[in-house]
Formats: C-alpha cells, sequence, structure tokens
C-alpha cells in the first residue's frame, strides 16, 4: 500500500523526497547550529496552516516563545496571527524541569483525574516524557492539529545520562507522537559532519528510531566560507534521493536545490 505524503513546505524538498513527508511518522531533522532546523520546522508548519488548512504545534524546548516570535518574523511569519485563530500553538516548554515539576490541571487530566483543585506535581525525569506527551496531547486537542514540532530534542535526551534510559525515553516520546495521528518533526543537534570531504560521526539513538532523518550540513571549506548541504539519509516508506543537495536560507526560509553537492 503507498503511504500519503505530506507536503514539506520546503522549495526543491518534496520532490527529493518522493511527493513530501510520510504521513502520520515522525521525521528527524538534524544539524549543527545555525544550520536551519527551526526554520525548516516552522516553515512545515506555516505551510500546513496556509496552504492546506492543516493545524500545527511548535513545543520548543529551548527558546522562549518571546524570541522565538520575533526570530519567525525575519521570514514575514506572523505567529501571532495563526494564533489568534486558533491555527497554531506555541508551547514554551523551556526548560522542561518546568512541566515536570507544575503542570496545570487542564494539561494533566490523563494523569491526575482527582486533581481537580491543583496543580500535579511529577518528580523525577523518569516522568518527564510522560508530562511533555499529555501537555502536547492537550494542545493537539485544542488545536484540532494535524502537524507538530518538537525542538530540539536535544535538551530532553540530555535529561537522561543512561543510554538506555535515554533510548526508552525517545521511544516513549516517539510512540507518543504516532499515537497523536499526527506528521512531526523534532530537531537535534549534531556537530560539523563534513569539511573538505565528509567525515564519520556518531549516530544518536534517535536517528535510529525515528522514521525518516535528513542531515544539515554546514561546514567551512578553504576559499568557499560556509558551504551548505542537505542529505536525505533515510525516509522510511518513500523512494527517495540519497545525494547531497545544496540548500540556502533565504528570506523567505529554506530553500533546496535540484543539483548535487560535489564538494
Amino acid at each position: 500500500m503507498k503511504s500519503e505524503h505530506v507536503p514539506s513546505g520546503i522549495p526543491g524538498l518534496d520532490e527529493l523526497l518522493g511527493g513530501g513527508y510520510p504521513r502520520g511518522r515522525v521525521i528527524l531533522v538534524t544539524g549543527g547550529p545555525g544550520s536551519g532546523k527551526t526554520i525548516m520546522a516552522m516553515q512545515f508548519l506555516i505551510d500546513g496552516v496556509e496552504r492546506f488548512d492543516e493545524r500545527g504545534v511548535f513545543v520548543s524546548l529551548e527558546e522562549s516563545r518571546f524570541h522565538l516570535l520575533n526570530e519567525m518574523q525575519n521570514f514575514g511569519w506572523d505567529l501571532e496571527k495563526y494564533e489568534k485563530k486558533n491555527q497554531l500553538a506555541i508551547v514554551d516548554a523551556s526548560p522542561l524541569r518546568q512541566i515536570g515539576s507544575s503542570i496545570k490541571q487542564e494539561e494533566a487530566v490523563h494523569l491526575r483525574e482527582d486533581s481537580k483543585n491543583s496543580s500535579v506535581h511529577i518528580r523525577g525525569p523518569e516522568f518527564s516524557i510522560q508530562a511533555l506527551s499529555t501537555v502536547i496531547r492537550s494542545y493537539v486537542r485544542v488545536t484540532r492539529a494535524t502537524r507538530i514540532v518538537v525542538d530540539p530534542m536535544t535538551s530532553l535526551a540530555l535529561q537522561f545520562p543512561d543510554e538506555q534510559n535515554r533510548r526508552a525515553a525517545i521511544i516513549d516520546l516517539l510512540d507518543s507522537l504516532v499515537s497523536m495521528g499526527t506528521t512531526s518533526i523534532v530537531t537535534s543537534e549534531i556537530g560539523p559532519s563534513f569539511g573538505g570531504g565528509i567525515t564519520t560521526r556518531e549516530i544518536p539513538p534517535e536517528e535510529y528510531l525515528c522514521h525518516g532523518v535528513i542531515v544539515l550540513h554546514n561546514s567551512h571549506f578553504a576559499g568557499r566560507g560556509v558551504v551548505s548541504a542537505l542529505e536525505i539519509e533515510k525516509m522510511r516508506e518513500c523512494k527517495h534521493d540519497r545525494q547531497l543537495h545544496p540548500y540556502s536560507i533565504t528570506e523567505k526560509g529554506v530553500t533546496v536545490y535540484a543539483e548535487r553537492f560535489l564538494g
């Protein structure tokens, strides 16, 4: 059975994906600082609202809502306008432990049905995924969202120094996102992955566990300055291009180019 695609909102990317992201799946966008991960993820939500009337939830685990709104204005995206129309929800979940220590009752109804007059207190990192999932689910229900962004997952993973616990936490979050029936993008940070040629890097567990992985390479080359290239490392249910392709961040967001990156 052929999977349904969800347009990415990124000019040039859907052609490489064979139509877009697989609907109902979780896609990881990973790259170094300044590579465009947050922009690319937000572009996915904005495109959904503007072209398909598909509502979205953006969960920020690092950047404050204030700074996120200001940053996105640089691309002509008035996030507050979409919020007022209930087309987009911006969830400031930074730092994550604030969610775990004090969740409002309306966001925690699935955790404590009997806490009608008080906040729910959740102690310990083992509960943070459950708390975060509950918050996300509540916003999805209110907005009737079909698209979710969690940015960046790195902040979440750092709470679990033990590799086995970290992997279990990531699985729990991904399973929760899939269970909501949404198409989701999660982001993570990596160090430089090439420079004067492809280099090896440690593969974090989220890259194995997500349904698709897009890597944003952003490195310095002698005499050429910063060179950016996108790689679709994997994309289940999609016949996709596996070559490196140059991309740029413009005043309208991320654009991917059809020519192959030759180094």
